[in-house]
């Protein structure tokens, strides 16, 4: 699988599309299988620090090659200092550890490719976020 800019637009519209059907206004960032950035776009009326938000969450969970959300609230419950390091390490790495990023993990093989993430801000509360990017990723996977 490649992200194409093709695919990372219709990646992004998806997202941007899927929040205006839960009544938010989001954005949405598709970073490559080494977190960087291939596409972010903020709806009109969203927060303006909703890209770099997206844009974190997406970069982590390439990085981890996991859902940010679970990692977040596996985080907080079984390994709260593990937790507070990587939270330490958002600056340095450019990502936030927050619900809203999937990793885009396909199988080839025997083996498991990351080929990206993508991050989603701008909902409340922010598992919804994460619900934006996993159905995102089941589309990906499904094409």
């Amino acid at each position: 699988m490649q992200l194409t800019h093709q695919l990372v637009m219709e990646i992004i519209q998806k997202g941007i599309d899927a929040g205006l059907k839960r009544n938010f206004q989001v954005a949405v960032a598709v970073v490559d299988g080494n977190g960087r950035e291939r596409g972010v776009v903020r709806h009109d009326d969203a927060l303006y620090v909703t890209p770099q938000l997206a844009l974190g969450k997406a970069r982590l969970a390439a990085a981890y090659r996991n859902n940010t959300g679970a990692m977040f609230a596996r985080l907080q419950k079984e390994r709260p200092l593990y937790g507070a390091t990587v939270a330490a390490l958002n600056d340095r790495n450019d990502w936030f550890l927050a619900e809203g990023g999937m990793a885009i993990v396909i199988k080839q093989g025997d083996r498991e490719i990351c080929h990206g993430g993508v991050g989603v801000s701008g909902c409340f509360p922010a598992t919804l976020d994460q619900e934006i990017a996993d159905e995102i990723v089941q589309w990906i996977k499904s094409r």
